[in-house]
């Protein structure tokens, strides 16, 4: 199994031993923590808070889910927000009027970006967008991140190891180039990988990522250098 394969390449689940032909053998101690790996997963904790959770004591827990509850209300608040404007549109129909392009284009958008962000997030970044010279920083990002996403494809016609130095050099740029991106608000970016994993590498990053690329990104990240959905 891939899920299992990839747990033990970032350490999450080691097998207790294997078989002479290299399969992995799981223990009941394995499969116990196997159990709490997947629980603490459906609750939304990302593979980095739960191997630090399975390694500490119930305060790391109780952290964690106090954390992920935070998100959850925020994510509550957006489709609040999606359904006051759905309530808009049809009270529009109803009354046997045309919804206009803004209203119809408003609850798109709308829709689409309430799934990751939160409406103080989406404001921050109207508010940035407008800063002068930031569409050439932006520029500036969205190059830097093409040139590195060409240089881990390269990397992964290679065959080159996900958790291996290389791939760890480049992650560290991307990293670097995404917290820049970001404004170093670890919210926003966790809302961009999100994102990503939501609709797709290509359409979120408008083309810039791809699906293979994406994976590798991530298991690099994951295997040493941290976590994509942090």
């Amino acid at each position: 199994m891939r899920t299992l394969h990839h747990f033990d390449e970032i350490g999450l689940l080691r097998p207790a031993a294997r078989s002479p032909a290299g399969h992995r053998r799981y223990t009941a101690d394995d499969v116990r923590r196997l159990s709490r790996i997947i629980t603490l997963r459906q609750l939304g904790l990302p593979l980095r808070e739960i191997a630090q959770v399975l390694a500490g004591d119930v305060d790391d827990l109780e952290k964690a889910v106090r954390e992920q509850l935070g998100h959850v209300d925020q994510a509550l608040a957006r489709q609040r927000q999606v359904r006051w404007r759905l309530l808009a549109l049809q009270q529009t129909i109803r009354q046997a009027q045309e919804p206009s392009v803004d209203q119809l284009i408003d609850t798109i958008e709308a829709m689409t970006q309430a799934q990751y962000f939160t409406p103080e997030q989406l404001e921050k970044a109207r508010r940035r967008h407008e800063e002068p010279g930031f569409a050439e920083r932006l520029r500036d990002w969205q190059t830097r991140c093409a040139h590195l996403v060409d240089k881990i494809k390269v990397e992964i016609r290679r065959g080159t190891d996900p958790a291996g130095p290389e791939a760890h050099a480049l992650a560290r740029q991307w990293d670097g180039t995404m917290r820049e991106m970001s404004n170093g608000a670890r919210h926003i970016l966790s809302a961009i990988y999100a994102k990503i994993d939501g609709r797709g590498p290509q359409a979120a990053a408008h083309g810039i990522l791809d699906a293979d690329t994406w994976d590798f990104l991530k298991r690099t990240l994951a295997a040493g250098y941290g976590d994509p959905h942090r």
